[in-house]
């Protein structure tokens, strides 16, 4: 069955089904095809079948029937996509799928419109104005269609272009192609759930009518659009200048059902753009969606290389490991944020990344960023969570994505949250509370659908009572805390922590040792590793890096004697001493520290590996015990 796609007059839109007979095209409502324009004759053209086919005929009408621009003088066959032209009307006959998956529209758009109707896009991306329209035939866009496609493929295929000027030099060169006035390239924010402007040409700022753009993204429908010329007096209201003709073409970038933005076309004249422009843009759409698409997949493996634990193995049988890990089985699937509590170095970011390797984002392959709260300075914070705008302070360049927007969609990793002063405790409260933020220097509000994972080596619930940490932030996070053992507490999983150590420095180390032995196993197990995991790692490494045989043995093991008084104190509040004093644990903790940094001769960075914390964290003991 052939049909007529009615894309411009009063029927624009409709679909019509050809009889198998005459189809009489007319001012008359008897007509087959009735059009409602003084311009048309009441019988203006008819339409039948023929042996291979159909064909058009004029019935004598006074203004004449066209087919592709030219009258038709006698019975002429139709083509698919073939524009029948019945007074104002078009037709297009037998449209291939493509163009049915677009719209065309004779509404009037306003260059002027108010800003609340118009997206404006920064001077700042936008790029040389193009060059002046030429003599060119209508038709340069289908011939030269093939060579832009070819080099825009070349363009996308290189490694060494970088994203957005991949973006930027394609947009210019698809508005020199298309000789347009206006072009933008738009791609969707999922921080801002909105279309944000990613390239621009013009001669200034671009004005881009709004419903436009929503309906080409939300419908994922290409649109062919004109101005009507008797409409153009008529000026919207409160439209600040006089509109101008013009002519817009726009279509998504489709990836399968994903719409991930769309281009944008417009011209200062009167029917600028035709079908075969319309099927270059969408063809266009698809090639750039494609190239898109592989970009962003290809940066969020990036990050995810960048933040994912360097050593993600999951090794462990004792009952208190296997309680931590049958809970975080329990609430992997939950949106709900999960409290990470056990000493320093006890796995706490390897147990985050297996949290999230479970959760439905890790099965998504979304990202696992991990934030260091006592890593980064107090003044810098806002703008590693949150990002900055461009200026926004003195040295930021350019717009910078926090953290937070690095893990849309995925798991944010808060370690050391106790560590938080109390002047970004409220900021990183309403961002939990509202899954929303705005960038440093700027005053747009973003969302960020993130599943939340915090750990803390502290009595957070200490840290409430006397003031160090905001009660209302400590419900928020700790909706369901999961214990993290120390290793001195699952001494059955040492074994199989030493052989997996021995295994991954050897290879790493490029040592030809195959084994550990059961003497070494026995020295591990019976030490108290104040530093957990993090200390028997480097033990094991410094271990592998010192051996000299094919198998190691106790006597390629350096356990210090300072370590077992910070196990020691760990085990309770207080501390007997050998006189049977009894003696406050700050006040243990505060001795042992002195007599660790007269060891390290001062230094912090040997003494903060000593006793198997941060370095950031012994400072801020330094200064709370007026060490410094």
């Amino acid at each position: 069955m052939s049909t007529l796609l009615a894309i411009r007059g009063p029927l624009t839109g409709a679909r019509i089904a050809l009889q198998q007979g005459d189809n009489f095209l007319g001012r008359a409502t008897d007509a087959t095809v009735t059009v409602a324009d003084s311009v048309v004759s009441r019988t203006h053209a008819v339409i039948r079948p023929a042996r291979l086919g159909w064909t058009i005929e004029d019935c004598g009408s006074s203004a004449g029937t066209f087919l592709n621009g030219r009258k038709v003088e006698t019975a002429t066959a139709l083509a698919p996509n073939d524009e029948i032209r019945v007074g104002h009307s078009i037709f297009l006959f037998d449209s291939e799928f493509d163009l049915q998956n677009a719209d065309f529209t004779d509404n009037i758009v306003y260059i002027s419109a108010p800003q609340d109707d118009t997206v404006a896009v920064d001077p700042v991306a936008t790029l040389e104005p193009p060059a002046p329209h030429t003599r060119e035939s209508r038709d340069a866009p289908a011939r030269h269609g093939v060579e832009l496609l070819t080099e825009i493929g070349e363009l996308f295929d290189s490694s060494r272009v970088a994203f957005g000027d991949a973006l930027r030099s394609t947009t210019e060169r698809m508005s020199r192609l298309l000789r347009a006035d206006v072009a933008l390239l738009m791609l969707y924010d999922h921080g801002a759930a909105e279309l944000r402007p990613s390239a621009a040409v013009a001669k200034g700022n671009v004005l881009a009518d709004r419903t436009v753009l929503r309906k080409v993204f939300g419908e994922r429908r290409a649109i062919l659009l004109s101005d009507k010329p008797d409409l153009v007096g008529h000026p919207a209201p409160n439209a600040p200048e006089t509109p101008r003709l013009r002519s817009l073409i726009a279509a998504p970038l489709l990836v399968d059902s994903a719409c991930l933005g769309l281009i944008y076309f417009e011209r200062q004249e009167l029917d600028a753009y035709t079908l075969k422009d319309l099927r270059l843009v969408q063809s266009l759409g698809r090639l750039m969606a494609v190239f898109v698409e592989a970009r962003q997949k290809s940066e969020a493996m990036a990050l995810r290389a960048n933040f994912e634990p360097v050593d993600s193995a999951i090794i462990g049988g004792s009952p208190a490991f296997k309680k931590a890990m049958d809970m975080l089985r329990r609430v992997a699937d939950t949106p709900s944020t999960v409290l990470l509590v056990g000493e320093t170095g006890t796995g706490k970011e390897v147990l985050a990344a297996e949290l999230h390797r479970l959760s439905p984002q890790g099965r998504a392959g979304r990202p696992f960023v991990a934030v260091n709260c006592a890593a980064i300075p107090e003044p810098l914070f806002e703008s590693e969570l949150f990002g900055h705008e461009k200026g926004s302070f003195t040295g930021a360049h350019r717009m910078h994505q926090g953290l937070v927007e690095q893990a849309q969609s995925g798991t944010l990793f808060l370690d050391e949250i106790g560590e938080l002063s109390l002047a970004m405790q409220p900021k990183l409260l309403r961002f939990l509370q509202e899954h929303t933020f705005s960038r440093v220097g700027g005053a747009r509000l973003l969302r960020a659908e993130i599943r939340v994972v915090a750990a803390t080596n502290r009595d957070l619930s200490v840290e409430v009572r006397e003031g160090r940490f905001r009660e209302d932030l400590y419900h928020r996070i700790c909706v369901l805390p999961v214990e993290v053992p120390p290793l001195r507490d699952r001494r059955e999983d040492i074994r199989a922590l030493a052989e997996h150590y021995c295994q991954k420095y050897a290879k790493s180390l490029r040592r030809h040792i195959i084994g550990i032995s059961d003497e070494a196993i026995i020295q591990l197990e019976k030490h108290p590793w104040p530093g957990n995991v993090r200390e028997f790692s480097n033990c094991m490494e410094r271990a592998v890096l010192l051996c000299d045989d094919r198998i190691l043995l106790p006597r390629h093991f350096t356990l210090g004697g300072l370590q077992r008084g910070a196990a020691e104190i760990k085990q309770s509040k207080t501390v007997m001493l050998d006189g049977g004093e009894l003696r406050p644990l700050h006040a243990v903790e505060k001795e042992h520290i002195t007599a660790v940094m007269k060891h390290a001769s001062g230094n912090q960075v040997r003494a903060a590996e000593i006793l198997g914390i941060h370095r950031n964290t012994l400072r801020k003991k330094l200064q709370e015990y007026g060490l410094l």
